[in-house]
């Protein structure tokens, strides 16, 4: 038994020694080494094989100076047409009007007065304004206008102040007068203090002499004494008269300060009365009125005649520029992958409506990216465009005014290789 077992021990080793020490198939060997040959090519060419990570967006391609839209800020019918489709506009025409209960003219004449209206004693004397007028929603501000200016007109020409003031200038003049003739009367009242002073002083000197009677003395002494007192009473009537001018010219600089807080008063509340009127028209104006905001061809979008319903936000109608510019093409980008965008990379443009496979695309390159996003975390990137806007087919494309489509931003180039390793250098860099 165990001589069986050695031997079958040693019928193995002998097969595993003839498979170990047989040479391979030439197949085999030349098999591995075409493997690793194709392997080392592929390598060796993913390094030198590029293509570019591409971006794709929306993009609307316009001009340096747009189309203007012009958006219904309210809802309503189209009350009156101003202006015919393809007709040439400027800057604030006026081209329909929402339907409303103010009239366009009475409105629009208040507007025109108003501008050479200007818060002055003439102006507001002079100025002429509508007794009745429709106004609609207006119509209130209106009237707090008209009575504000009412206020201020009858206040210059009442002039209840300057009256008062008059008045009062009047009778300080009058007490002048009088305080210059009790000066006049002081003086001489003076004089004959003096003389009956010098009287009394004889007399006293006769008296103590013993050359006039005792009755004389006193007399003369009492002659004294009553102009003494007679001078007292008119000084005290001078500073009685005095103080009356004092008062009198306090209450004349009261009147002028009355006068002074009144007008600025009435000239405030018409100063208000008057903006108010301003931004109410102009409210009217931005909900009832299609004013052009450009020169330029008025095209229609939502309507054609008058009576013809349109709801706020509708575009109704749009201002083709007749200088618009470079043809050009805005794409907004999104902030994931923004930061591989640079200027004068290419892109590659499906446009809306014209097939690619029939009418090719449009090549553009990078202009500029905006520094910062907006508040939709989105950048602006501007692409310059063929002017003629002829695709890659040789097709021309219509252009009247602007057109949307796809864009493929063609960011730079990197290798299969690059490629490859990438998920293993962010490994190695981040766990290593």
């Amino acid at each position: 038994m165990k001589k069986q077992e050695e031997k079958d021990i040693e019928l193995r080793c002998e097969e595993v020694q003839e498979i170990l020490t047989r040479p391979p198939h030439a197949l085999i060997r030349w098999g591995i080494t075409v493997f690793f040959g194709v392997l080392a090519l592929l390598f060796i060419g993913g390094c030198f094989f590029k293509y570019p990570d591409i971006i794709s967006t929306e993009i609307t391609i316009t001009t340096e100076h747009p189309p203007v839209w012009i958006v219904s800020k309210g809802s309503g019918k189209v009350q009156e047409v101003y202006c015919k489709d393809r007709d040439t506009v400027q800057a604030g025409d006026i081209i329909a009007v929402l339907e409303n209960p103010a009239v366009t003219t009475d409105v629009l004449n208040i507007k025109e007065r108003l501008a050479t209206f200007i818060l002055t004693d003439s102006c507001i004397c002079q100025a002429i304004f509508p007794e009745k007028p429709q106004l609609g929603t207006i119509q209130n501000t209106y009237a707090s206008f008209i009575k504000s200016l009412t206020d201020y007109r009858n206040f210059l020409s009442i002039d209840l102040y300057t009256q008062k003031e008059q008045a009062a200038c009047k009778e300080l003049r009058e007490y002048q007068k009088y305080i210059l003739h009790l000066n006049k009367q002081a003086e001489l009242d003076k004089e004959q203090v003096q003389i009956a002073s010098a009287t009394h002083g004889r007399e006293k000197i006769l008296f103590d002499k013993g050359l006039i009677s005792k009755a004389d003395y006193e007399e003369a002494q009492q002659t004294y004494l009553n102009r003494r007192q007679g001078q007292e009473q008119l000084m005290t009537s001078l500073s009685s008269a005095r103080i009356q001018e004092a008062q009198l010219q306090q209450n004349i600089v009261e009147i002028r300060m009355e006068r002074s807080r009144e007008a600025n008063t009435l000239n405030a509340s018409l100063k208000a009365a008057l903006n108010d009127l301003k931004v109410s028209i102009s409210d009217w104006e931005l909900e009832c009125l299609f004013i052009s905001p450009a020169g330029g061809i008025l095209s229609y979008n939502n309507i054609w005649q008058k009576n013809q319903n349109v709801n706020a936000g509708d575009k109704v109608f749009s201002i083709v520029t007749s200088a618009p510019g470079d043809i050009i093409g805005k794409i907004k980008l999104p902030v994931s992958g923004s930061g591989k965008v640079t200027t004068g990379q290419r892109v590659n443009i499906s446009v809306t409506g014209y097939p690619y496979m029939e009418f090719g695309f449009l090549t553009g390159e990078v202009l500029s990216v905006s520094l910062l996003a907006n508040e939709e975390n989105v950048y602006t990137v501007t692409v310059s465009l063929p002017q003629n806007l002829c695709t890659s087919y040789g097709r021309q494309l219509d252009f009247n005014g602007e057109l949307s489509g796809t864009a493929e931003v063609m960011t730079d180039e990197r290798s299969v290789t690059a490629r490859l390793f990438s998920p293993l250098r962010y490994l190695w860099e981040k766990y290593l």
